[in-house]
């Protein structure tokens, strides 16, 4: 199954996903984190992907319209730690740009 955990501040919201974002899930979760979305006041939405093991489809298409949403609320959007498979389907994709994927070594960089 797969986990949904939130962490808010004024500044942003964070969905982290693990497993999974494949057909069943997005069925089973597109509802849940539209609501969230929708009722979260801040400006900015990052979803973090450090836990997903795999992603279809399906999944590559609940995150376009997760961005369209934010895009739609004024809220920044962008995506954090993919793992290699799923940050080079991005690249393949040419969705890195436009899920504003955030580099590896951003959050490290305060060394």
């Amino acid at each position: 199954m797969q986990r949904l955990s939130l962490t808010a501040t004024d500044q942003e919201l964070t969905i982290a996903l693990s497993g999974e974002i494949v057909m069943d899930m997005v069925l089973e979760r597109k509802s849940e984190v539209t609501r969230l979305v929708e009722k979260y006041a801040g400006p900015a939405v990052s979803l973090d992907l450090t836990d997903v093991t795999f992603m279809d489809s399906s999944g590559v298409g609940f995150l376009i319209g997760l961005r369209r949403l934010c895009q739609e609320r004024d809220k920044q959007f962008c995506v954090r730690n993919p793992a290699p498979p799923i940050r080079k389907l991005f690249e393949t994709l040419r969705l890195t740009d436009y899920l504003s994927l955030a580099r590896p070594d951003a959050a490290q960089s305060t060394t």
